[in-house]
């Protein structure tokens, strides 16, 4: 690298120098030597894009910048993509955060006026990011080019083309050709192309046509331009100037000096039209939604003007969790581990929320799962969180109700004394007199018919012909003035407005100022009108002929209709089902529930540590240019991983030597691979915790100590000829190391290995007795304490009837809150117990690593005026034993068996473990006086 960083310096230099002379060339009076210039132009062998895409205002919004080269500067930015890729924010539909004013509520003239509101903000707004699009794709000053049949069309772009004729130009012949896609980026969009002929140019003979812009998008719009079209006669209206940044900010200004304007008219005392702007903003969400897409599909949309007009608000909602009730879909799936489960709505139940682990094409991919804790400890799979409805991070934890549903249909059955039970569906109850009501299993009287029944939808006419359909909030407000009449008329002023024609809908104003909705003005007599009134006109309502239905009711109300015909079959059959009259007949009426509800507590919420993105866990199928960006990550990986490896060193102080011991400094990313090798060559080694060398751990390195007598000649010679010889000067170590750069925290390496083993002891096995005595008044404990109590007795050996025991305590402080005196000792027992033993092998494996000497079994032996000593670390054996030869602890492939494992044996190897420290402590004190 450092040769051709020496060969390009020496061919560039000049040029370099004269391009910036010519840079400089309006405040200086030197020239510079264009064909030195031109001679550098050569040598750039490819598109060096990152030069300028560096500089764009949008870099590491959406993506990062794309490379194609290995340069030092590229492999820089291929390693900050890998870091905005793994950092970059998430963004969700914005239904799913519709409940953030829950519990508000609002006027439907609130919800009106927020709407019209919202729509010219929206006009406004909408208008200056065009205009800031047209600005950051559109140099330089654009042409008005007017056709013999009066069209107007902006060709832009024209300093980039560089026709010598547009300035003046009095005759143009015009010709539109196709911009293929390839070349269609997002800073050059354009589609068409304007070739033109100025002034009667000939070349030739023939006519000479040259590029002269890009045609605007708003003038292929409005205008319908297609490739292959021509004009010919067209003259030159008007030259205007390149849009400025000035321009852009004061349309931005305009739309959000409306929306305070907006919020400055509501009195204090009216501010929940923040809930009501809200609800606009979020609910629509659901006009855009494909629902046969993946969530991850969904078109997002930003409420903008609720932003702008509401912030105060809606940051004051944020202080405390608002999402608390979820709604859960796909209950029947083969997934849910608890289908014949009854809940009981006044407990709280442990849940976690995971991401789906299902395949493509099952009913819960790429969504959000709630697990449940079951009796026998392990969280499993519930439900899915319906798509639109609020989600927490996936990893969180909490305590929640879980609550029947919506129901939309209901079971009914008649229970006849000759026959067998008659069962039959009622539908669309959530239209009718009952939405919302819930019956379980209620004994009722219903009547059953084919009979007329009321359609609510009202339609409302202008000139005798359908406009459109009144909204439901509006009916209500003309219903409370008994108006809901046919033929009734109103005076309105009409105002369209619009997101596509299949959900136009108007805004009507009364001359009293009430506002009304008109929906679905696109399906009747005047689709595609626009309206936009200055004076009142003159409508009508019509109330639709009520529709004969089969249909059934209860206390003279509509509860919903008959769908299924072996329903109707069978209740014809049993005669209640006549045409024209009501039958009354005695039924059980059960609500069926497609959807449940989980009411989360708030205080019980445990938030993950790292919060896991949804596009990483979900598998979502990466784009063109992802995948791209994924495989130039694999590829720079191996140059970036030999550039930012630490490198290895071997070093050894006084005190080191003394004690038979060198120093290895690794990468910590290689603390797995090191001790393989390790192993591998029967090294005795212990790792120093990061603790222990901050410094090191701040670089990146993790420390070993190796025992000297250990390390077979050959091994040393190859671990010297390769990483350098010991360092033994401590100045210069300590140099190498401050050279390093620090490794950024967020790259954790793995934790060095300890010999922590898997306990399977055979003493205290029988099940905790009697542990309902008495309670602890005030105890610090919490369900996670008793799922820990059971790891432990899991790890400790413990039997399947003992570890019973510990679930059974658990329900039982789940139900209570509490947990007996006896419990509490018998759980801190245990675990006090498991951090002895891993405390102990992490003492024996020091005192071995300091004293022990390896022998040809490749055992580590210790022999002591009390205790004898010997550990394999890469068998996972240990044993202790008194100097007579009784054995007190021994560990052999990960089973432990103990005999008087005294308080007196662990003291004394925490004794042992001080003399260390001393010693270590008394020859740094002795080196340091030396060099003094």
């Amino acid at each position: 690298m450092d040769v051709n960083r020496q060969m390009y310096r020496l061919m560039i230099e000049e040029g370099c120098y004269q391009n910036q002379i010519a840079v400089d060339l309006f405040k200086s009076a030197k020239k510079p030597e264009m064909g030195l210039i031109k001679e550098n132009q050569r040598y750039l062998y490819r598109d060096v894009n990152y030069i300028k895409d560096k500089k764009s205002p949008k870099a590491y919004l959406n993506t990062g910048i794309a490379t194609t080269g290995y340069s030092p500067v590229e492999l820089l930015i291929n390693q900050t993509n890998k870091y905005f890729q793994q950092s970059q924010l998430e963004s969700r539909p914005i239904v799913q955060f519709q409940d953030l004013f829950n519990g508000i509520e609002f006027t439907p003239q609130q919800r009106f006026s927020a709407i019209a509101a919202k729509y010219e903000f929206d006009v406004k707004f909408n208008a200056a990011v065009a205009m800031e699009r047209r600005r950051e794709t559109e140099t330089g000053p654009f042409a008005i080019i007017q056709t013999t049949q009066g069209t107007q069309i902006e060709v832009t772009n024209l300093t980039r083309y560089g026709h010598p004729g547009i300035w003046k130009a009095k005759n143009i012949n015009l010709k539109l050709e196709e911009i293929s896609e390839k070349y269609q980026t997002r800073d050059r969009p354009h589609k068409l192309m304007a070739i033109a002929q100025i002034d009667n140019e000939m070349e030739d003979g023939k006519p000479k046509y040259r590029r002269l812009g890009t045609v605007s998008q708003r003038s292929v719009n409005d205008y319908n331009l297609k490739p292959g079209m021509a004009t010919s006669g067209a003259t030159l209206t008007e030259l205007k100037p390149e849009l400025s940044r000035l321009q852009t900010k004061l349309m931005f200004q305009q739309a959000y000096q409306f929306a305070e304007e907006f919020r400055a008219g509501i009195p204090e005392t009216e501010r929940s039209s923040a809930a009501a702007a809200w609800s606009v903003g979020a609910v629509r969400q659901d006009e855009l939604e494909d629902k046969q897409q993946p969530v991850a599909q969904i078109q997002k949309k930003i409420p903008n003007f609720v932003f702008a007009a509401f912030g105060d608000e809606i940051t004051s909602r944020l202080e405390q969790l608002q999402f608390t009730d979820f709604k859960l879909v796909t209950l029947d799936s083969e997934a849910n581990n608890f289908l014949d489960k009854t809940w009981n709505p006044l407990e709280k139940y442990p849940i976690e929320i995971k991401a789906s682990h299902h395949p493509p094409g099952h009913s819960r991919y790429g969504s959000r799962l709630v697990f449940v804790l079951d009796s026998d400890g392990e969280y499993k799979e519930f439900a899915m969180l319906e798509p639109r409805t609020g989600q927490l991070p996936i990893g969180t934890k909490a305590q929640a109700n879980i609550l029947p549903g919506e129901t939309y249909t209901a079971s009914a059955t008649i229970q006849g004394q000759s026959q067998p039970p008659v069962e039959f569906t009622i539908r669309e109850i959530s239209k009718f007199s009952y939405a919302g009501q819930t019956f379980n299993a209620e004994p009722v009287t219903l009547e059953i018919g084919t009979v007329p029944v009321t359609n609510y939808a009202v339609k409302i006419k202008l000139d005798g012909k359908v406009l459109g359909e009144l909204d439901t909030d509006s009916v209500k407000q003309l219903q409370a003035f008994n108006y809901i009449k046919d033929g009734n008329q109103l005076n309105l002023k009409l105002t369209t407005l619009s997101e596509s024609n299949e959900n136009a809908f108007a805004i009507a104003t009364s001359p009293n100022g009430n506002l009304l909705k008109i929906n679905k003005i696109n399906h009747y007599d005047y689709e595609g009108q626009i309206f936009k009134d200055e004076t009142y006109r003159k409508l009508s309502l019509e109330i639709p002929q009520s529709k004969t239905r089969d249909a059934v009711f209860l206390n003279g109300e509509t509860l919903g209709v008959l769908h299924f015909k072996k329903d109707k079959e069978a209740l014809l059959e049993l005669g209640v089902l006549n045409f024209g009259r009501l039958t009354p007949v005695q039924a059980t009426l059960q609500s069926n529930f497609s959807t449940t509800v989980l009411k989360v507590d708030p205080q019980t919420v445990e938030y993950p540590e790292v919060w896991t993105k949804g596009s990483r866990v979900f598998g979502q199928q990466l784009n063109k240019q992802q995948q791209e960006q994924q495989q130039q990550f694999e590829k720079v990986a191996p140059i970036l991983q030999k550039i930012k490896e630490r490198p290895t060193i071997l070093f050894a102080t006084r005190e080191d030597k003394l004690l038979g011991l060198t120093q290895l400094a690794v990468d910590n990313h290689k603390i797995e691979t090191v001790t393989k090798w390790l192993r591998e060559h029967d090294v005795a080694f212990a790792p120093v915790t990061a603790e222990d060398v901050p410094l090191f751990t701040k670089k990146g390195l993790a420390v070993f100590n190796l025992v000297n007598s250990s390390i077979p000649e050959s091994v040393f010679g190859a671990m010297t000829r390769k990483f350098g010889s010991v360092i033994e000067s401590e100045t210069e170590y300590q140099q190498k190391v401050n050279s390093l750069p620090d490794r950024p925290k967020y790259l954790k390496p793995p934790q060095p290995p300890y010999l922590i083993p898997v306990i399977k002891q055979e003493v205290c096995n029988q099940p905790p007795q009697s542990l309902s005595v008495k309670t602890v008044e005030t105890q610090p404990v919490i369900i996670d304490d008793l799922r820990s109590w059971y790891t432990v007795a899991d790890k400790l050996g413990r039997s399947e009837d003992y570890k019973q025991r510990i679930v059974e305590v658990g329900n039982q402080f789940k139900r209570s809150g509490q947990l007996t005196t006896e419990a509490l000792t018998v759980m801190n027992k245990d675990k006090q117990q498991l951090d002895s033993i891993s405390r102990l092998t992490q003492i024996a494996q020091r005192v071995g690593a300091v004293w022990g000497q390896v022998g040809q079994d490749g055992f580590t032996h210790v022999k002591g005026k009390v205790y004898n000593l010997s550990f394999n670390a890469q068998q996972k054996d240990l044993a202790i034993a008194h100097s007579n030869g009784e054995v007190i602890f021994s560990l052999q492939s990960g089973k432990v068996q103990i005999n008087q494992l005294s308080p007196e044996v662990l003291q004394a190897f925490e004794n042992a473990n001080t003399q260390i420290d001393k010693a270590l402590a008394q020859n740094k004190e002795q080196r340091v006086e030396l060099q003094q």
